[in-house]
């Protein structure tokens, strides 16, 4: 792909919530500073696309103003660069998009907790994103090397889903001993990830995996190999999960869903044990749980938001070294025209995996 002569490049917008993406164009900027242009060669869709799209968290400024570009899951080539930007991201290098970037410095971006900054401005959230041929990045410190990456649009959703994915495996991992059980709630295009670091970072443990679609089930275990696996309406889903872990209950739970899960699957959680809540299908609901059991048998419950910028790029070289297998989840590519099918397709329940736009 060439720099269009006029100075423009196209792209698609969400103009109106709830509408269909507009196709267009938008000004190829020329990078200065610490900025760096790159062309864009794979834009992920993911579940926070569709919550934009809807104008759920629009109150809050995602996004911005609308017209708006989406995708925070950006994998592309260096184009041009700003005169402070160093030669490690010279013109022609592979790179994913930390999606996470922040607008200030302060105390969490200080600990290196870029997730939490006060001040979060990410690129198909809150800017533009990726859904577009050239994505000028506000300072090269976002930005990984890609290098030993073959598939660099499949790579994309790493930014997202692989690496929201990994900060909660990380963070469930200390607690779980050899047999011990782990359950991975939501078995689609996170869970694709999540199964494949507990097997890597949990490896004496049983891994059960947990969806309402055995279609979701099969698409899993077809990545990484389940030791079980429950769907919920085939009964009750407590017994079904005492019979499988012999009466101890499960050591961690990953809950990628976060809708009506809390309530049910904490009391399946063991002593000592701890859940790790990572979907945001449940924003705005509340679920009820025990504080005498919590207490009393020391549950452990932890929010988990996406992923640092150092943990971004532990999840680039566990790739690098084909630690996980990030080519399997993606399960459709499609031209940038038809990133309003892919939306539609997940909002509609139709997606097992991950989906990229390669503009």
């Amino acid at each position: 792909m060439h720099m269009p002569d006029e100075g423009r490049h196209r792209a698609v917008y969400l103009t109106e919530f709830r509408k269909p993406l507009s196709p267009g164009t938008a000004e190829t900027p020329e990078p200065r500073g610490e900025q760096v242009l790159i062309r864009v060669v794979g834009a992920g869709i993911c579940h926070s696309d569709v919550h934009v799209w809807e104008g759920v968290w629009s109150s809050t400024g995602a996004p911005r103003r609308l017209p708006h570009i989406q995708s925070h899951e950006i994998a592309g080539v260096v184009e041009r660069v700003g005169e402070r930007v160093p030669d490690a991201f010279r013109e022609g290098t592979g790179v994913l998009v930390y999606a996470w970037q922040w607008e200030h410095d302060d105390m969490f971006t200080a600990e290196g907790l870029t997730n939490l900054s006060d001040s979060p401005l990410v690129p198909g959230i809150h800017t533009d994103g990726g859904f577009q041929e050239y994505y000028l990045v506000p300072h090269y410190r976002y930005l990984i090397n890609a290098s030993g990456i073959s598939d660099l649009a499949a790579a994309a959703p790493l930014t997202c889903g692989g690496l929201t994915t990994y900060r909660a495996v990380r963070k469930a991992a200390p607690y779980v001993r050899p047999d011990d059980y782990v359950a991975v709630i939501g078995l689609g295009g996170l869970g694709a990830y999540a199964a494949q670091y507990i097997r890597k970072f949990c490896p004496q443990a049983n891994l059960i995996g947990i969806d309402m679609k055995e279609s979701a089930v099969d698409f899993v275990s077809s990545i990484t190999p389940l030791d079980s696996h429950i769907v919920p309406h085939d009964g009750d889903v407590l017994s079904s999960i005492r019979a499988e872990t012999h009466g101890s209950g499960l050591r961690a739970v990953i809950d990628l869903v976060g809708s009506g899960t809390l309530s049910t699957y904490i009391r399946a959680l063991a002593k000592g044990g701890i859940y790790v809540l990572v979907g945001l299908m449940g924003s705005g609901k509340t679920d009820t749980i025990s504080p005498g059991s919590t207490v009393l048998l020391e549950r452990n419950i932890s929010g988990s938001y996406v992923g640092t910028l150092a943990e971004q790029h532990e999840v680039v070289a566990l790739a690098r070294k084909g630690v996980i297998d990030y080519r399997k989840p993606v399960t459709a590519r499609m031209p940038l025209d038809d990133a309003y099918a892919g939306l539609q397709a997940l909002h509609s329940g139709q997606v097992l995996g991950r989906q990229v736009v390669t503009p």
